[in-house]
């Protein structure tokens, strides 16, 4: 089942803050970069991949809710972290 959620990152950030999304990207569980996602490619059984969307930051995955939902949290606290501003879910 695809699970996915839209956070509160605008698709305007400056390259500076691309490049430190893209270090936590590099630093979460399952990083794959020769597909630019997680534990698989986005079409795999099993995959979390991230699109820039006008709306957010578009995370989604097929992957169990639990683990998705933890996997999420960790993402929010480390781009928090790395950018200086709450990262959350948008729709929140």
């Amino acid at each position: 089942m695809i699970q996915s959620i839209t956070l509160n990152l605008p698709c305007d950030l400056s390259k500076a803050e691309w490049d430190k999304v893209t270090a936590v990207y590099g630093s979460m569980d399952g990083w794959l970069e020769e597909h630019s996602s997680w534990f698989g490619p986005w079409d795999s059984e099993r995959f979390i991949s991230a699109s820039v969307e006008p709306s957010g930051l578009l995370v989604e995955g097929n992957i169990d809710p639990l683990f998705f939902r933890g996997w999420v949290t960790k993402l929010c606290a480390k781009l928090t972290e790395a950018l200086g501003r709450e990262v959350y879910d948008a729709e929140v």
